[in-house]
């Protein structure tokens, strides 16, 4: 960030961590993934021992039932750690934080407004993917 006194610069961190929420989303949608190519091979090679045993589909319900409340969990935390990060991100609270901005005689404003466009179209994406009944 540029300071009022000649060429100097002041560095500046943005507070907080978000990379829980997007870590426990992937997390989740990798195990998904795995579960599902281990389902596939299951009922493609072993159908038959598939059917004739009732623990099998009970199973494969409960643990479908488990994945889908995981991943309405993570698609939720994933959200709010978005929230977050364009909390962070604002360039009108970035401003507050810089020390130049802090004494009463400087006007400070941000040049662009936030371009939050990606984020967005990120979770809109994968919205419209998990939704697929196909």
């Amino acid at each position: 960030v540029p300071m009022c006194e000649g060429r100097r610069q002041e560095r500046l961190y943005l507070i907080g961590d978000f990379s829980s929420s997007a870590e426990f989303f992937v997390t989740i949608a990798v195990f998904s993934f795995l579960y599902s190519l281990l389902a596939t091979v299951v009922y493609i090679f072993f159908q038959n021992k598939y059917r004739e045993n009732n623990r099998g589909p009970l199973i494969d319900f409960i643990v479908t039932v488990v994945f889908s409340f995981m991943w309405l969990v993570s698609s939720s935390a994933w959200a709010k750690g978005l929230s977050d990060v364009k909390a962070a991100t604002d360039p009108d609270e970035v401003v507050l934080l810089m020390s130049a901005c802090k004494v009463q005689t400087n006007k400070c404003s941000s040049l662009y407004g936030p371009r939050w466009s990606g984020l967005n179209t990120s979770v809109v994406r994968h919205e419209l993917l998990s939704s697929n009944p196909c």
